[in-house]
């Protein structure tokens, strides 16, 4: 349950250092004293110290205690001190250039404390509120930002930045937050980060592995939106969802790389470098339905095992997926998706020669690409874990179509469309699945000829190339070129299965 004490610590870091949060009001007291309001709907105790000076209020010894779910424990993160400045009709929020963060974590069950020290600096930084109670405008910039963890202490040992290290850096960042508050609290945002690294190396003295990350992100920017009501349980999402949570946003960064090293005297050692040339992830959550959507350009993949003796060389040109799921009950059906593309997919010569060392087989680099779409109808919330556990089935498949399938790789091409609907009152046509009504049309080209060297190679013995073939005359039709196959696979209402025409159930 620590990780979530710090998953809930983390959604809350950021609003306070950021001023991501509903701050909500244009003079210095009532900020805070908003900013105090939000942490208490999200389930925090809050404690400081407030001193006036005039106008200005400057806030020290921040304490929030949250309970850890299920009666686990709490979790204290305790903060260095701000000021909200009064700036006519706007509050200018100073942070100092280095802010202590300590968090304890305090388990029961007699499991030993956890506790992060943690130091948040700042440079060049300008954080400003303005605007009225209602609709409020956030500005923050800074030349750069850091987090480091100074100390952590956890089973009754005591590491230092020499045994756990962690290290993020920030430079070029800027946000622009408006906030609208009234039943719920909604938000646009915008932000951008010129580059972030990371550096992380945990070396426990008392274990044998070690592990070494480092790696960095450029051009980073965030758009985006959503609303979160007045009081927030994240422990039951499926009645934050019912009560208007909602997000609606897209990352995307222009590169990106990584190293990773792992020493290991038992199992052996492990080291991976990786890079991108950019990409983006689109998040989308609301009351009726989750979507993702995530792309890499030209990935490049290197890494490397005890086990092998060469390294393990993989690119691809790009990389996505996505996926769009309705989440909540409803009488009428509605939109999913379903995306995978793996484009111009290539693996070095060592991969290639483990089994194919006389290079029979066409090496160009190979795409796989996956598009469905459809219409389903939910019987049940699947974000309410007791409603999912008492039902049968989550939901009714009603449409289903294949936008696009394919698979180009050593030498053959399979492309694939088609569109079905189902009948869920029958479920005996196909032995407990409901009976599907349309066609899906493929074509296939070099299928012979593969099937030929792999049995040149030896790596497929020849009485089942043989079955392969029959399958393929079962099924298929020539096409227009040679060695090209063509099918339709047709099922009807009858309950049939067609395949060019000929009835084969």
């Amino acid at each position: 349950m620590t990780r979530i004490a710090l998953t809930r610590f983390s959604l809350s870091l950021p609003a306070l250092l950021l001023a991501q949060t509903a701050f909500a009001d244009v003079t210095a007291a009532q900020v805070w004293g908003d900013w105090k309001t939000y942490m208490q709907s999200m389930g925090y105790t809050m404690s400081a110290t407030e001193t006036a000076n005039g106008d200005d209020l400057t806030v020290s010894d921040i304490t929030m205690l949250i309970e850890i779910p299920e009666g686990e424990g709490t979790a204290t993160m305790t903060m260095g001190s701000m000021t909200f400045q009064q700036d006519g009709g706007a509050v200018n929020i100073l942070i100092p250039d280095v802010m202590p963060i300590v968090v304890d974590i305090s388990p029961v069950g007699g499991a030993d404390p956890v506790k992060l020290s943690m130091s948040y600096t700042q440079s060049g930084q300008v954080m400003r509120a303005s605007g009225s109670p209602e609709e409020m405008t956030y500005d923050y910039s800074a030349d750069s930002i850091a987090v480091n963890l100074d100390e952590l202490i956890a089973d009754g040992e005591t590491f230092g930045e020499e045994n756990a290290k962690i290290n993020v850096v920030g430079t070029g960042v800027s946000s622009t937050t408006k906030m609208t508050i009234g039943s719920l609290r909604s938000y646009v945002q915008s932000g951008a980060i010129a580059s972030m690294t990371y550096d992380v190396n945990i070396d426990n003295p008392q274990e044998a592995v070690k592990i070494k990350a480092t790696g960095g992100i450029q051009g980073v920017a965030f758009d985006g939106g959503g609303a979160i009501p007045m009081n927030i349980d994240y422990a039951d999402m499926a009645a934050m969802l019912k009560a208007g949570f909602a997000v609606d946003g897209t990352f995307s960064y222009t590169g990106g790389n990584s190293q990773m090293n792992v020493t290991d005297p038992e199992n052996g050692n492990f080291a991976a470098t990786t890079s991108s040339a950019g990409g983006a992830l689109g998040v989308k959550m609301g009351a009726q339905t989750l979507a993702y959507d995530v792309t890499q350009n030209d990935v490049k993949v290197n890494v490397q095992v005890a086990t092998l003796p060469f390294p393990v060389d993989l690119s691809m040109a790009k990389s996505a997926f996505k996926l769009a799921m309705p989440i909540s009950a409803s009488d009428a059906p509605q939109d999913f998706a379903f995306g995978l593309t793996m484009a111009d997919f290539e693996m070095s010569d060592l991969i290639w020669s483990l089994f194919d060392p006389t290079s029979q087989l066409p090496r160009d680099p190979a795409t796989i690409e996956m598009d469905l779409s459809g219409k389903a109808t939910m019987l049940v919330d699947i974000m309410d874990p007791e409603a999912t556990a008492n039902a049968d089935v989550p939901g009714e498949l009603q449409t289903l179509t294949l936008d696009k399938v394919l698979v180009d790789a050593v030498g053959a091409k399979l492309e694939g469309s088609g569109d079905f609907a189902f009948d869920n009152s029958d479920t005996t046509t196909y032995d407990g699945m409901p009976k599907p009504v349309g066609a899906i049309n493929v074509d296939l080209a070099g299928a012979n000829g593969l099937l030929d060297k792999l049995v040149a190679m030896g790596l497929l013995p020849e009485q089942q190339a043989m079955g392969a073939r029959m399958m393929m005359g079962l099924f298929a039709v020539p096409g227009d070129g040679p060695d090209t196959l063509k099918s339709k696979v047709e099922f009807n209402e009858e309950g049939q299965i067609l395949a060019n025409g000929q009835r084969i159930k």
